[in-house]
């Protein structure tokens, strides 16, 4: 819906319009100095193909001593870490989260049984035609201890779609400013301010089991995700 910003005292009518074309309220309108013109939102929206993977790996172990659930959850994070440079993934890709320890109490939550010892491994993987391969082998590798925490797609470069939308965004608006510069007998003239925001791809989740252990490959369906551009355009009126 367009939302209007300034218009000059002279086409303080359009409220009226406006609400009736646009199907809402009535924007507000602000005194503004002579030669202020109209501002009008436009929005853009443009789809792109993922061509990132990113995932988290996690490990946590039980055990009767700190000592002895950091030695198995060390364990289980190194043969998961081992199995994703075999599998090709650079050490940059790869970041260690979440290391963390705590007791486990008994029924009557005073005295401790035991501790748990985990820590997580957040991995980009850039090939997704290997990317299910690779999250099964590196489940696999940490076996029981293995956690797949989540997994969402992304795009590596969105500038494609970025652009495609801000065309889309300023041509929306245009088209209601030539709108609302018909409704009040003039013409648009130059454009005097463009603020825009960017609503980035960002990743787009995919649901994943808490704990899961399995000798094939995950199935992917990177499928579509979308960047949107917002943009607040002024012209000038003639």
């Amino acid at each position: 819906m367009p939302v209007v910003r300034r218009f000059a005292p002279l086409f303080a009518v359009l409220a009226v319009v406006a609400a009736v074309v646009g199907g809402g309220p009535a924007p507000v309108l602000a005194e503004a100095p002579a030669g202020a013109g109209v501002e009008v939102q436009g929005v853009g929206t443009a789809t792109g193909t993922p061509d990132v993977l990113h995932v988290t790996v996690g490990v946590e172990v039980g055990a009767g001593t700190v000592g002895d659930a950091l030695s198995a959850a060390n364990d289980a994070a190194g043969k998961v870490l081992g199995a994703l440079r075999k599998a090709g993934v650079a050490d940059d890709d790869v970041q260690t989260r979440n290391v963390h320890l705590y007791p486990r109490y008994g029924s009557d939550g005073q005295d401790i049984t035991g501790y748990t010892a985990g820590q997580d491994v957040g991995v980009t993987l850039r090939h997704l035609d290997t990317a299910g391969a690779t999250i099964s082998a590196a489940v696999d590798a940490g076996g029981n201890a293995a956690r797949l925490q989540g997994i969402a797609y992304d795009l590596a470069d969105d500038a494609g779609p970025r652009a495609k939308a801000r065309e889309l965004a300023f041509a929306d608006a245009r088209a209601r400013a030539e709108q609302y510069a018909k409704l009040a007998g003039r013409e648009l003239g130059d454009v005097v301010l463009v603020r825009e925001e960017v609503t980035p791809s960002g990743p787009v989740p995919m649901a994943a089991d808490s704990a899961m252990s399995t000798s094939s490959a995950v199935p992917i369906a990177p499928g579509t995700t979308d960047v949107t551009v917002t943009a607040d355009v002024r012209w000038s009126m003639k």
